[in-house]
């Protein structure tokens, strides 16, 4: 997918495939249902799911017709379908990024407190929106903001309900099988194709500050993880 991807949104020819985003979104959602199942069960996973979903449409829905939480912004046309205004791929994208960053969190630092974990995890979901606004917003249109420019304050929504999410996610999913190295590299797939689908097409269309924050962000946490990780 994440060839295509590249293709669908770097070329005139691909952008009338846009909308194949909710699939693609949709996949990687329920491929981390699916990780989360195999961790613990499918009551704590679908359950996770399902609070994930229904607070991030709630959240969307209300700061889009409010401005409050995020700043002024509409959602236009492209992804498709919508639940009262806020495209499902939306819901998808939150459960996705907010279950892959626990997960792989979870996994690395494991011993670590919870609260750790979760401000481990809330600044990867973080650095996955600064990569992501730019490639959504003005490159894809997937929404616009008002004067296009993106609000400091929609930064700290996402940090504060990614925080929310994790601690959420490390309440609920309390781990009954001893997860392998091989199931756990799911998440940090997922992570990776992300990173490097936002990267390019920001690059491509010159939007190298944000981007730029993003990835050091990521390469701070992640390339030192993997690192110690792999001397142990």
């Amino acid at each position: 997918m994440f060839p295509i991807g590249i293709l669908i949104m770097s070329t005139t020819f691909g952008k009338q495939y846009l909308w194949t985003t909710t699939i693609f979104l949709g996949l990687e959602a329920l491929i981390m249902l699916l990780v989360l199942r195999q961790l613990s069960g499918i009551i704590s996973s679908f359950l996770s799911f399902t609070i994930i979903f229904a607070v991030s449409f709630w959240v969307e829905w209300w700061g889009v017709n409010t401005g409050i939480l995020f700043g002024n912004y509409i959602y236009t046309d492209v992804l498709q379908p919508k639940l009262l205004g806020v495209p499902i791929a939306i819901m998808f994208a939150w459960f996705a990024v907010s279950s892959s960053c626990f997960a792989w969190v979870t996994y690395i630092f494991k011993g670590n407190s919870l609260f750790t974990i979760a401000l481990v995890s809330t600044s990867l979901i973080l650095a996955s929106d600064i990569l992501l606004e730019p490639f959504a917003s003005f490159v894809n249109n997937f929404w616009m903001w008002e004067s296009f420019k993106i609000p400091v304050q929609n930064f700290i929504t996402w940090f504060v309900l990614g925080f929310t999410f994790s601690l959420m996610l490390s309440f609920l999913l309390k781990r009954k099988n001893d997860a392998g190295s091989s199931i756990m590299k799911i998440p940090l797939v997922i992570m990776i194709i992300n990173i490097l689908n936002f990267s390019i097409v920001n690059l491509a269309n010159g939007y190298y500050m944000l981007t730029l924050i993003g990835l050091i962000i990521f390469g701070i946490i992640i390339i030192p993880a993997v690192l110690l990780k792999a001397k142990i």
